[in-house]
């Protein structure tokens, strides 16, 4: 299982690539979104309870952050 770090996981196009993932494949997602006007929570509603799913509100130009969550998930692609 591969885990994949998504910035911009709440918005649009971005909860379509992770429900795709998530539903899909036997990935992990971890969706990273600053959650201003274009990401909403609630694209990802469905999936919210998924084990291979994780949420973090973080901005990604946030270096120090970003190399955290990286660390911490064991990110293989972003």
């Amino acid at each position: 299982m591969r885990k994949i770090l998504i910035t911009g996981g709440a918005g649009f196009i971005g909860s379509a690539l992770v429900r795709y993932i998530i539903n899909e494949t036997s990935d992990a997602v971890v969706v990273v979104d600053k959650l201003t006007y274009a990401g909403n929570l609630a694209n990802l509603k469905d999936i919210e309870d998924r084990p291979n799913y994780t949420f973090v509100k973080a901005d990604i130009c946030d270096f120090d952050k970003m190399s955290e969550l990286i660390r911490q998930y064991r990110v293989d692609g972003i």
